[in-house]
């Protein structure tokens, strides 16, 4: 996995001047890209931890078209009013930290932090409980929601699910079959 910057990157789309000042003074060690527009941005296609965009100008269309220039899977999207713009400090503050500790960059990616701590709780309290046969038990519930969000992505296609997930179709079968998940193809609905 790759690692993220050490410092937070936002990119701020907005008309508003006072705004991005009011976020550099807020967010010191951030780096800001500010820009009017779409069009206005960097053409550079950089890694962004935050995508902030003044809603009053902002469509759906103007979202896609940010996110396809943007091209950072793990940013965050808000698009809001000025005012709620402005308070969002706090809760990119929060994002350069990682389980509660600040977040130095030697860290991998967020995900990774989050199961750790979420299976240390676990591991323990079933540990007070005398709980037997974690592994089996974890891999089952993990597995199952994957299996089940990849077949709703690929419409209850088995093998763009099996390729989506990196495994044989057969073995994706054998593990819906185990895992009792049911299958059913969703028909394109015609307008």
């Amino acid at each position: 996995m790759t690692t993220r910057p050490a410092s937070l990157s936002v990119l701020v789309l907005t008309h508003d001047h006072d705004l991005p000042t009011q976020l550099k003074r807020e967010l010191k060690e951030a780096t800001l890209t500010v820009a009017k527009d779409c069009e206005s941005m960097p053409r550079a296609k950089r890694p962004f931890d935050a995508v902030l965009i003044d809603a009053k100008r902002g469509t759906l269309t103007d979202l896609t078209s940010i996110q396809r220039a943007v091209d950072s899977p793990q940013a965050v999207f808000l698009a809001a009013p000025r005012d709620v713009l402005r308070r969002a400090c706090e809760f990119l503050k929060g994002m350069k930290s990682v389980n509660g500790r600040a977040y130095d960059g030697a860290d991998t990616l967020c995900l990774e932090s989050y199961l750790e701590s979420k299976l240390g709780e676990f591991v323990r309290g079933m540990k007070s409980t005398s709980g037997r046969n974690l592994h089996p038990m974890l891999i089952s519930a993990v597995e199952r929601p994957l299996i089940t969000f990849a077949l709703k992505e690929t419409n209850g296609n088995q093998i763009q699910a099996a390729h989506l997930l990196g495994m044989n179709r057969n073995t994706l079968r054998k593990k819906i079959g185990e895992l009792r998940i049911p299958v059913k193809r969703e028909k394109p609905s015609k307008a």
